[in-house]
Parts: C-alpha cells; sequence; structure tokens
C-alpha cells in the first residue's frame, strides 16, 4: 500500500521572488517591527545619518582618489541587520540624497557629478552588495553564517568599482594597473571591516536570543 504525506501549506515556504525578499527572518525585527511607516522611515533615518558619519572616517594612500573610509562596514552591517525591503530603501534614500546634492558621501561631497566621478562604481557597488547580503543574510546564511552572505557582497563592490573604472577614463587608474591601484589597497582594510561587521552582527543576533528567554 502506497501512503501519502499531507502538508499543510502553513509549513511549506514555498520559494518565489516574494519569499525571498521577505523581511520576516531580519535581524533588526527582532528588536522592532520595521513594517510600519513610522518606524520603516525612523530606520531609513538612522542608516543614512550612521552612513553619513562612516563616510566621514577616511583616510588616502598615495597616489589614490579612492579613499579608505568606513562605508563599507555600514554597508556590510546594513545588509546583515535589516530585511530586503528597508535595506533597499534605505540605500537607495542614502545615494538619493547625495546625488540631489545634499553632502553625505565621503569628504562631505554630493551631487550627481560626484555620484558619477570616479567613486561611483564603488558607490554603485554598494547597492548591489548590500542587497545582495541581506537577501542572503534572510535565507539562511545568519548568525554565524553571516560573513559568508558578507564576502559576496563585498566581491560584488570590487566587481562593479572594476567595471566602472574600465569604462570610465578618469585617468586613475593607470592602464595596466586596474587590480593593483582599485583593488589590492583596499583589501586588507575591507578585510577587517568585514570581521568587525559579522562579530557585531553575531553579537545582535545572541542578544535578541537572550530578549526572548
Amino acid at each position: 500500500m502506497v501512503t501519502y504525506k499531507k502538508y499543510s501549506k502553513s509549513k511549506v515556504k514555498i520559494f518565489s521572488i516574494k519569499n525571498l525578499f521577505s523581511s520576516e527572518d531580519a535581524l533588526i525585527d527582532q528588536f522592532v517591527k520595521s513594517s510600519t511607516i513610522f518606524n520603516t522611515t525612523f530606520l531609513v533615518a538612522l542608516f543614512v545619518i550612521f552612513q553619513y558619519l562612516f563616510s566621514q572616517v577616511r583616510f588616502f594612500l598615495p597616489d589614490n582618489p579612492v579613499p579608505i573610509t568606513m562605508q563599507t562596514f555600514g554597508i556590510l552591517f546594513l545588509g546583515g541587520i535589516y530585511g530586503p525591503r528597508l535595506t533597499i530603501l534605505s540605500i537607495l534614500s542614502y545615494m538619493f540624497i547625495g546625488i540631489i546634492g545634499v553632502p553625505v558621501f565621503q569628504g562631505n561631497n554630493g551631487g550627481i557629478e560626484y555620484f558619477f566621478g570616479v567613486t561611483g562604481g564603488y558607490l554603485i557597488g554598494f547597492i548591489f552588495a548590500s542587497t545582495i547580503i541581506s537577501v542572503l543574510s534572510n535565507n539562511g546564511l545568519k548568525k554565524g553564517l553571516s560573513i559568508w552572505a558578507m564576502i559576496i557582497g563585498n566581491i560584488s563592490i570590487y566587481i562593479v568599482a572594476l567595471i566602472w573604472l574600465s569604462i570610465y577614463d578618469f585617468g586613475w587608474p593607470e592602464k595596466g594597473n586596474l587590480f593593483s591601484q582599485a583593488v589590492y589597497p583596499f583589501l586588507i582594510g575591507d578585510f577587517i571591516k568585514l570581521i568587525l561587521a559579522s562579530i557585531s552582527v553575531n553579537i545582535l543576533w545572541k542578544l535578541s536570543k537572550n530578549l526572548k528567554k
């Protein structure tokens, strides 16, 4: 005799784009429900403020127009704690505010001309990275596995930046030095920021677990 098990629809999570961008498992929602208009607005504004502050922590390497900043930490942390929808809304709000001229980018810069300059590829990469990290973090790569989502997200920043610098001629990097000038100098700093962001997210997951006890 062949028997069939009946599964309740409520117990089966069917894969779909809607589920992929679901925020029900987001870290931030363990502390505050991000679905309300007030909380969404507050959390978006909070990210914009902190990302502005992170962007001002910077220093330049010799002969390199792209500074090392704490912006990447903010992007990794954003993707690790916010749900996909809130992440996309937050990063696009930050970029929009900067593009219209509010000086929220590194060095108190802003405006569409700056956005489409030499650092534009990295800024656009932030959009991809934060979204990728958030989606992955809310679909399995969270808590102790969040570092893998952040590594993938960080790599996406480099990919977009390299494509950008390959297409447009800003006089930098020098011909034949794309990787040696636009990637390698940032690896150590980005690795440190990645570790710090991962540890911070893991601490918050443990804290959320303790609050539920």
